[in-house]
């Protein structure tokens, strides 16, 4: 009788502390109802986006869409499903589709190497779906981004995420004089950056303040602190609440756990965005035995003095799920496994050996890390010569064709004699199975 009155009353206690930041978060999203145009898809149709009306329509809601185009075998095969997609999630999330041979501008600023993609996009962020082509993974990744993905609390809630949370970001507000403006920027970066595992909270409580370490005398002034690694480290936004593109950019760079799993999601992201990837190429069903060590290397790394300089992520990567992709980039088999693996995404260079020229062992992290940066260590490159070359200058003409995009007629002698120079040299050289490192999908399981 007596455990049963015990857990009684904690099950109690965590109903209405649920209940509780519950009834603050629904009241936090009634800031919010008076600019709510509409319901989602309320006929449960695709929309089709062009030029003249995408930038309005993603602006402010929603969108789930995919970039086609009408030649595209892949994407004829997909429409069934899609039109299935706007049915399923009528009332819940628009869905629409953008015809890229139609809508090039589109296509080309919300960066789409191919047909079909997929794409959450609201403002000016956006979120490649990169899983399977089965309806139930593509509605389960669509309605995860329509919930409400903060929390609103008070200062009596905070011990809670910070115990259950690795990472929490706080956003402080005036209650009497709230920029919804700015809030909506917030609640769209965390409906976007949701899955990376990081809690997003939002307070008008004035005794959080002092918690977060900053004035409590400036109650109206917004703020933005990130609490790490279980609150042992504070890091304070900086910059302007109001600049959309640098409150993503930093949530992006601070948002993942000291050691994530790199997956089909987040890989392109993580990639692009360090300019180091410590992978641990682990069997997954071993990752708890693992787990501390890396930990410790990455609290370690991030009281140096050289993480100010450099982003350094910590990562690893299941090797019995991911064989092709570890066969195919770092030539490692399922029975080189486990395997510590230094990676520089923007130069294709990796490292697997420390400076006693032997495999990089755990311990023996940080200390590579230094001499890594140092110049010390000599890297492995991925690719031959001869293709790193040729890949650097598909870059270059990309960013080329979309700087001369505003002078068509001008530049259009030049892009011709360009790309037919670039297609002949890619097709006798660069191999045909070439995809990007930083890119894992189902493919290469």
């Amino acid at each position: 009788m007596k455990y049963f009155t015990i857990i009684s009353f904690l099950l109690l206690a965590l109903g209405a502390y649920t209940s509780d930041t519950d009834t603050l978060t629904d009241n936090f999203l009634s800031l919010f109802e008076k600019e709510k145009k509409s319901v989602p898809n309320p006929n449960g149709q695709i929309v089709h986006l062009t030029t003249s009306d995408f930038e309005e329509k993603t602006t402010n809601d929603l969108w789930f869409i995919m970039f086609h185009a009408p030649w595209c075998g892949h994407c004829k095969q997909l429409a069934p499903t899609w039109n299935s997609v706007a049915y399923h999630l009528k009332g819940k999330v628009n869905i629409g589709k953008v015809d890229c041979t139609a809508n090039g501008r589109i296509c080309q600023q919300m960066n789409v190497q191919g047909y079909p993609t997929l794409k959450i996009v609201q403002g000016k962020e956006s979120t490649e779906y990169r899983g399977s082509r089965q309806i139930d993974e593509i509605l389960n990744f669509a309605i995860s981004y329509s919930s409400t993905a903060l929390s609103a609390i008070e200062r009596e809630h905070i011990e809670k995420f910070v115990s259950n949370n690795e990472n929490n970001f706080v956003y402080y507000y005036d209650k009497e004089n709230p920029n919804v403006k700015e809030l909506k920027y917030y609640l769209n970066a965390a409906r976007a950056h949701s899955d990376s595992g990081a809690k997003f909270l939002v307070t008008a409580d004035k005794e959080m303040l002092e918690y977060l370490d900053l004035d409590p005398k400036d109650t109206k002034t917004s703020k933005l602190v990130l609490l790490q690694d279980h609150n042992t480290n504070k890091i304070n936004f900086s910059k302007s609440l109001s600049n959309e593109s640098e409150l993503n950019k930093w949530i992006v760079k601070n948002k993942y756990s000291l050691f994530t799993e790199i997956n089909s999601q987040n890989s392109e992201e993580i990639m692009d965005n360090n300019d180091l990837v410590v992978i641990g190429f682990i069997n997954g069903d071993s990752i708890q035995s693992w787990t501390p060590k890396f930990m410790e290397a990455a609290r370690k790394w991030r009281s140096s003095a050289l993480s100010e300089k450099h982003n350094v992520v910590f990562t690893w990567i299941d090797g019995t799920k991911w064989t092709k992709y570890i066969s195919k980039v770092y030539h490692l088999e399922t029975t080189d496994l486990p395997r510590i693996v230094f990676t520089k995404p923007d130069t294709e260079q990796y490292f697997d050996l420390s400076k006693n020229n032997k495999l990089i062992h755990e311990d023996d992290i940080n200390e590579t890390l230094e001499a890594v940066f140092d110049g010390s260590l000599e890297p492995k490159y991925i690719d031959i010569f001869i293709t790193r070359y040729l890949k650097k200058f598909n870059k270059k003409l990309n960013a080329f064709g979309e700087m001369v995009s505003n002078h068509p007629v001008i530049s259009a002698l030049v892009i011709i004699v360009s790309f037919v120079t670039f297609i002949l040299v890619s097709i006798y050289v660069i191999p045909s199975d070439y995809e990007s490192i930083n890119k894992i999908d189902s493919k290469l399981q």
